[in-house]
């Protein structure tokens, strides 16, 4: 998938806003997936296996508005065990119950720290509702993933700021073309016809009497 966009205005990023979320609202349908919720000892949300592979999916509903147009995603993350970790993150746009749409797809290269932030940038525009999916790699049962803070950056309302930009351009640029379009018609069309000869004739011989 083609992650590449347009540059946002700096004017829209301005009104940039983060929605702080916990690693608590991650859920599975896998029951091969274990989640162990934060607790005096561990903060965090721990996932483990009980079968290992490379498609361990946790999925989490994104509270944003319609409208509205993600720019940034950052997971927290820990891992223990060197080939375990995760691989994807993935925003997935949904109305009808049996039918999705990627949006959004970036791959995590495995080379990241053992304890980091995951950054994803991306340009998604909330249509429908939103989850955000993140995809992990267990190489063993032993191996443990933990997740902490989520935070989701995007411009709110960003649909109906860019329309209004668009008129407002548009708009300007109907105007510059007005006066010169109003000289061309009507009563302020332009006179480019040119004197005849005996205008001219009658021209110079007035000069002369004028002269005399």
């Amino acid at each position: 998938m083609d992650n590449s966009f347009d540059p946002i205005p700096k004017k829209l990023l301005s009104r940039k806003q983060s929605l702080m979320l916990h690693a608590l609202g991650f859920v599975t349908g896998d029951p091969s997936i274990r989640i162990d919720y934060p607790y005096v000892c561990h903060p965090g949300l721990r996932v483990r296996v009980n079968e290992p592979g490379d498609s361990k999916w946790i999925y989490m509903m994104l509270p944003v508005d319609k409208g509205s147009l993600i720019t940034d995603i950052q997971i927290a993350y820990h891992r223990t065990g060197i080939q375990s970790h995760v691989t994807l993150v993935r925003l997935v746009e949904q109305r009808e119950p049996v039918s999705a749409t990627v949006v959004y797809n970036e791959e995590i290269k495995k080379t990241i720290p053992a304890t980091c932030i995951i950054g994803s940038a991306c340009h998604v525009v909330v249509n429908n509702s939103i989850l955000l999916k993140v995809c992990m790699d267990f190489a063993n049962t032993d191996d443990l993933i933990e997740l902490g803070s989520v935070e989701v950056c995007y411009i709110p309302e960003y649909t109906s700021q860019a329309e209004y930009k668009r008129k407002e351009a548009k708009k300007v640029s109907y105007q510059k073309e007005e006066p010169i379009a109003g000289l061309l018609n009507g009563s302020h069309s332009l006179n480019l016809q040119h004197p005849s000869l005996a205008e001219l004739f009658l021209q110079r011989k007035k000069k002369k009497k004028i002269s005399v």
